[in-house]
């Protein structure tokens, strides 16, 4: 994941390289220190499709859009900050949100904005969406910007949890997944479209999302012989009966799931290649037991693993299922 940090220049050169650095990764801006002991600042980046993810961490400063940046660049972008640490306060509109941890809110890059990190150590995830996608599921977006997005309310709650994982993925993930991009957009819009507290049918949409996520999550990491439910859930920051609650609504469970992925990739690899011994195929995607291993195939394709690979490489080209 592309990564730019100021703390390893001289001081003098810091800043500089720090305005670079942010018109690069966001859009034209000012930014203006307002640290009195030396500036330090990170960014990291990652694509997503038609959207960019980054984290980004700082002392005390102001970041501007004026009108002369926008000349500058006039790409029609929103970016959803998603505050992790400290304060910040996103002035657009005339409006202002003053973000803590687990707010988000959101700028637009057509109109002059004011981002003012007043903290003295912080830190966001920011979410670069074009504005035209996102107005494919809002139709109109002046009216939510620099509107705080609170953590209290249960839909805004899910839709933090999922954006976090999303980041926290990011460099796994495909910079060509434009499922997850919709995903991410469709979320938002959700989210920005309900009122505070409503989670009545919005949630089960972002339910369906954060689903999905975890069931590409536990095909990621099916080689994993240790994967479980706690360990989906901490990735993504929910509890592990919300694991559970959010694949059963896809009709399927953790442990359902994980076992077809591994025996998906046991069969791929049977064919594949087949001088590897199958016990060392079992292994490798996950199975400790060759015993279970054995049941489980013969449960999904009718027949063991020695009569899938046989039948596989009599019909190449053609399922042996």
């Amino acid at each position: 994941m592309p990564s730019w940090n100021a703390d390893r220049l001289p001081q003098k050169d810091r800043f500089p390289y720090w305005r670079e650095v942010l018109c690069q990764n966001y859009t034209s801006l000012q930014p203006i220190s307002e640290q009195n002991n030396g500036f330090r600042g990170m960014v990291r980046s990652a694509p997503l499709s038609e959207l960019n993810v980054t984290t980004i961490a700082s002392g005390r400063q102001k970041i501007y859009r004026r009108r002369q940046e926008i000349r500058k660049d006039c790409d029609a972008v929103c970016f959803l900050n998603l505050q992790l640490r400290g304060q910040s306060r996103m002035v657009q509109f005339g409006r202002e949100a003053l973000l803590q941890p687990g707010d988000f809110s959101l700028v637009d890059s057509t109109e002059p904005y004011l981002v003012d990190y007043c903290s003295d150590d912080w830190e966001q995830h920011s979410f670069r969406i074009p504005g035209a996608l996102l107005g494919t599921v809002l139709g109109g977006t002046e009216r939510r910007m620099a509107i705080r997005y609170g953590a209290e309310s249960p839909l805004n709650s899910v839709a933090v949890s999922f954006l976090c994982s999303v980041a926290k993925l990011a460099e796994d993930l495909s910079s060509a997944d434009i499922a997850l991009s919709n995903q991410i957009v469709n979320l938002v819009g959700l989210a920005l479209e309900s009122p505070s507290g409503d989670v009545a049918g919005s949630e089960g949409d972002l339910r369906e999302c954060l689903a999905q996520s975890i069931l590409d999550y536990i095909s990621a990491n099916a080689q994993d012989p240790d994967m479980t439910p706690s360990k989906a859930a901490q990735r993504f920051r929910i509890s592990v009966r919300y694991v559970h609650k959010v694949l059963e609504g896809r009709g399927t469970t953790f442990g359902k799931s994980l076992l077809d992925r591994r025996l998906e990739l046991c069969a791929e690899s049977l064919l594949r290649d087949p001088s590897a011994p199958i016990g060392s195929i079992a292994f490798h995607w996950g199975f400790g037991d060759l015993s279970h291993f054995s049941r489980s195939f013969r449960a999904k394709y009718g027949m063991t693993p020695t009569e899938y690979r046989v039948e596989g490489l009599k019909n190449p080209g053609a399922s042996p299922e």
